[in-house]
């Protein structure tokens, strides 16, 4: 069922890293792009973020390359969300704090130029075949319910809070969004907003998989949310398509 929206996620994620002309004048340092955003997981390792100076986390990432890591970071790969949740960041802006972090751990990358900037295009490219590919992957198997899916993906990070998010039977932290709406919340998260990344993080996830955990977190802290049926489908995927022309617009 989730193969049906694979264009409209695909969009999404067109949106949020291909805008940005190649050649964009990025007006901040690696070092203030750090300290301003990355810093808040890069820092202390949040969701397994490799730590800035950590050259023991940084050593694989150094050897597959400047441009492959700068590219998946930048579309979006594990906990990290694309553009590291920040839309108005740009590719320059987001290559050089790469390169600052990778260089504090025993990396010797440059500022990004042209060429590189262009390497890190064509590997995006890539990057966003193979997550259309793991799309038209996805098997036919039974759904997986709120809980599975809770436990499975995103008790790493609302188990305990991690980055904002929040906490599974937090109440004060989820009442303003159990007051949003079920339709809303769900499709802002499915989409991606503030830390957390596109679908969980993981593309082959299911939107009725991601809405039953999605129901079954704001059920612990008090909402009566059900798990969805076809109108609530429907209304979800209404405010998807609506959230994605709000961010083209930003």
């Amino acid at each position: 069922m989730a193969i049906r929206h694979n264009n409209a996620l695909m969009a999404a994620i067109g949106m949020l890293v291909v805008a940005i002309p190649l050649s964009a004048s990025g007006s901040k340092s690696g070092e203030e792009v750090y300290t301003h955003m990355c810093s808040a997981c890069h820092s202390a390792g949040v969701a397994g973020a490799p730590k800035v100076g950590d050259q023991k986390a940084w050593a694989p990432l150094i050897t597959e390359g400047q441009h492959i890591v700068t590219a998946h970071g930048w579309v979006g790969v594990r906990a990290m969300p694309p553009r590291g949740g920040d839309p108005g960041l740009e590719l320059e802006e987001f290559a050089r704090a790469t390169a600052h972090m990778a260089n504090t751990a025993g990396g010797d990358w440059g500022e990004p130029d042209d060429a590189l900037l262009e390497r890190i295009r064509d590997e995006e490219a890539k990057r966003i075949e193979a997550v259309q590919q793991a799309e038209q992957a996805v098997s036919d198997t039974a759904l997986k319910s709120g809980e599975q899916v809770y436990a499975q993906i995103c008790s790493a990070c609302h188990q305990g809070g991690v980055a904002g998010a929040p906490m599974l039977g937090g109440r004060q932290a989820w009442a303003p969004l159990i007051e949003e709406g079920q339709a809303v919340v769900t499709a802002h998260g499915w989409v991606g907003v503030r830390a957390m990344p596109l679908k969980g993080g993981k593309p082959a996830l299911r939107l009725e998989e991601f809405a039953r955990a999605t129901a079954y977190m704001a059920r612990t802290a008090g909402a009566d949310w059900s798990d969805p049926d076809e109108s609530m489908m429907a209304h979800i995927r209404h405010e998807e398509a609506e959230r994605i022309e709000d961010l083209k617009e930003k």
